[in-house]
């Protein structure tokens, strides 16, 4: 066998058999092999490839992880020292695969930041929670919090909170947690206010934006600057169902400060629930999908009737008739006949059920359309199609 060899092409010359069993080192003269000049060349196309990667998937990925969040900004307000005060930062996988935070970190010791949801599946929603140490600070403090996520890409998100702590107002809990909560069932909560400072310091009246929350004001005692107040909040049947955070303003005389705000919680139960709520498609065909499973649960039997869908031809002979707590429901979807652009899609699919106090739940669905047309292509045709298409 011939080897095709060029005695040019190597740099250095190899070692002799007897030069090896001997053990024997190569004369100094034969040895030519510049390792740096090959080195840098390859270290440098490296160094340029990733820079070039970097530039071009960063971007689009800390834009898309930006919007995921539904807000990056809170003000406290006006709180009274000691008092609970933390607000959850809520975010939405909308990727195709599993998103991981890695990591959180902050820039004043007066917030304290915690990743609530490590893991996200597409379609879910994860929480970051900042804590603000109303214990141990005082005055107008401000923080920013750092989300770093490492799936399915490196990228950093940068949240804000704000507030002013005042050492003059306690509150006794600090805040007005309900806890768990059934859906279409009341409660209430009563929580003491010390104030100490000015003799004539009251409150004028509670303000709060949630239509199904009310706060009651009682004055208990006034003596000598120290004035106390009771507080009777109450969560109506009317509250939706899910997580709860907001906060009532306590209105005042006070020229200098004029509001305090109390935190409010809840965790209202819904009848039925269902998981996941929402499915991210990515970019599909339009032919049927392949098969999507989703779990619908409810504290007591139930059935599923139906389902509705603007975009999807959804199969109903698939429903199981059967009255039960749980149910695995197998989806094949298919798009409607229509003309599709390229832009990114949002529907629901309604699922509707036998249960009086909760007729229906809504599955939201994410997509773009492979071979979609360009959207300054889009016809009227398009825009009769019933998306709601952001």
């Amino acid at each position: 066998m011939m080897w095709n060899t060029c005695p040019t092409a190597l740099p250095f010359r190899l070692t002799s058999v007897n030069e090896f069993i001997s053990g024997a080192p190569p004369m100094k003269s034969q040895i030519k092999f510049p390792i740096k000049p090959l080195i840098k060349p390859l270290v440098n196309s490296f160094a340029f490839a990733t820079f070039c990667l970097i530039a071009m998937v960063s971007p689009t990925n800390a834009q898309q992880v930006s919007k995921m969040f539904e807000d990056a900004d809170h003000d406290f307000g006006t709180v009274a020292k000691a008092a609970t005060t933390e607000h959850r930062f809520y975010f939405t996988n909308p990727f195709p695969t599993p998103i991981h935070v890695k990591s959180v970190r902050t820039s004043c010791g007066c917030t304290t930041p915690s990743i609530v949801t490590e893991n996200v599946e597409p379609g879910e929603t994860g929480c970051i929670l900042a804590v603000f140490n109303t214990k141990t600070h005082a005055g107008a403090r401000a923080a920013t919090v750092t989300v770093t996520f490492d799936k399915p890409a490196f990228t950093e998100v940068q949240l804000h909170v704000k507030g002013y702590i005042r050492t003059d107002v306690v509150f006794k809990p600090g805040e007005a947690m309900f806890g768990k909560v059934p859906q279409g069932k009341a409660r209430t909560q009563e929580i003491l206010l010390e104030y100490a400072g000015k003799p004539d310091w009251q409150i004028t009246h509670a303000q709060c934006n949630e239509p199904y929350l009310q706060v009651a004001v009682q004055e208990t005692s006034r003596q000598s600057g120290r004035i106390n107040y009771n507080l009777v909040a109450t969560l109506d049947e009317s509250a939706p169902a899910g997580p709860l955070q907001t906060e009532v303003l306590l209105h005042t005389n006070d020229r200098n400060v004029k509001t305090v705000s109390l935190r409010v919680t809840a965790d209202v139960e819904a009848q039925l629930s269902i998981s996941p709520n929402m499915l991210s498609l990515g970019e599909i065909p339009t032919e049927t999908l392949p098969k999507q499973v989703v779990v619908l649960r409810s504290k007591s039997p139930f059935k599923i009737l139906g389902m509705e869908s603007t975009l999807f031809e959804l199969d109903a002979t698939k429903l199981n008739s059967d009255s039960k707590s749980l149910h695995a429901l197998p989806l094949v979807l298919k798009l409607k006949d229509g003309q599709y652009t390229d832009a990114e899609y949002r529907d629901s699919i309604r699922l509707l059920t036998d249960i009086k106090e909760q007729p229906s739940v809504e599955l939201g669905v994410i997509f773009r359309v492979k071979g979609g047309k360009p959207e300054t292509a889009k016809t009227a045709d398009t825009a009769d199609n019933g998306s709601n298409k952001k």
